[in-house]
């Protein structure tokens, strides 16, 4: 299998150098840590071809996507928005799941972590940092969570929103919040295992996240090429050691 991999690998990078090519891509702030690593092992197989990417919220990416930012991959942190953009006649493919997103409670207190997520109700914790849920699906998993748990009226003085899932754990680390429902992609390699735990993921719906090739992949080769390589078992396995679970 791993000679198969391989194999496929180098078939990329040599039609990579024949053509090069330049492509912008979107990616949703819970798989920055795991694309730079991603974008990076592919462009060792394609050394002349350039890849941007910009990270935000899913949402607000969207919103200046539809005001015409020319993304060519669009990497969402959920199916909806990939399946809007197809809707609004703005893709070329289907959306494709590349990975599937994991949701925990974070706090650099250990104190707080061994109490679970029951600890929200502690009157230690004055802010409870999650993703602003009108802009990442994050925050939209963090409200269900809450819900689910029978936490949201405990909480919702205490809420402290980040513009996108990567400044929900930045807010933690700078004390501005105590705890956060943060993406667990974004702590699994950077966090001691003793500052977070595994929310439930009966608690919320699956985190399914995907992505479309939009109109303005049309003429570039390079954005089916670096799609299909999201979807190979290297670039999988790469997503698993940050915290995803693979695509199903």
């Amino acid at each position: 299998m791993k000679k198969i991999i391989v194999a496929t690998l180098l078939v990329l990078g040599l039609n990579g150098s024949l053509f090069a090519d330049k492509i912008t891509v979107f990616a949703a702030s819970s798989t920055k840590l795991a694309m730079q690593e991603i974008v990076s092992e592919f462009q060792k197989l394609n050394p002349n071809d350039e890849i941007v990417v910009t990270y935000s919220a899913t949402g607000k990416a969207y919103a200046q996507f539809s005001n015409g930012l020319d993304y060519d991959i669009f990497l969402a942190a959920d199916t909806a928005y990939p399946a809007k953009i197809v809707s609004d006649g703005n893709a070329i493919t289907e959306p494709k799941t590349y990975a599937m997103g994991a949701v925990a409670l974070f706090s650099h207190d250990g104190a707080f972590i061994k109490d679970g997520i029951e600890v929200i109700k502690d009157k230690k914790i004055k802010h409870l940092s999650i993703a602003n849920p009108r802009l990442a699906p994050y925050g939209v998993a963090a409200l269900e969570i809450l819900e689910n748990y029978g936490l949201e009226e405990v909480a919702k003085d205490k809420l402290v929103l980040g513009d996108n899932i990567a400044q929900s754990v930045q807010f933690v680390d700078s004390g501005a919040a105590e705890v956060g429902l943060v993406a667990f992609s974004l702590i699994k390699t950077t966090k001691k295992e003793s500052e977070y735990i595994l929310i439930d993921p009966a608690k919320y719906t699956p985190m399914e996240q995907a992505f479309v090739l939009t109109k303005y992949a049309k003429d570039k080769p390079l954005a089916k090429k670096f799609g299909d390589f999201l979807l190979l078992d290297f670039a999988q396995n790469i997503f698993e050691e940050y915290g995803f679970g693979k695509a199903k």
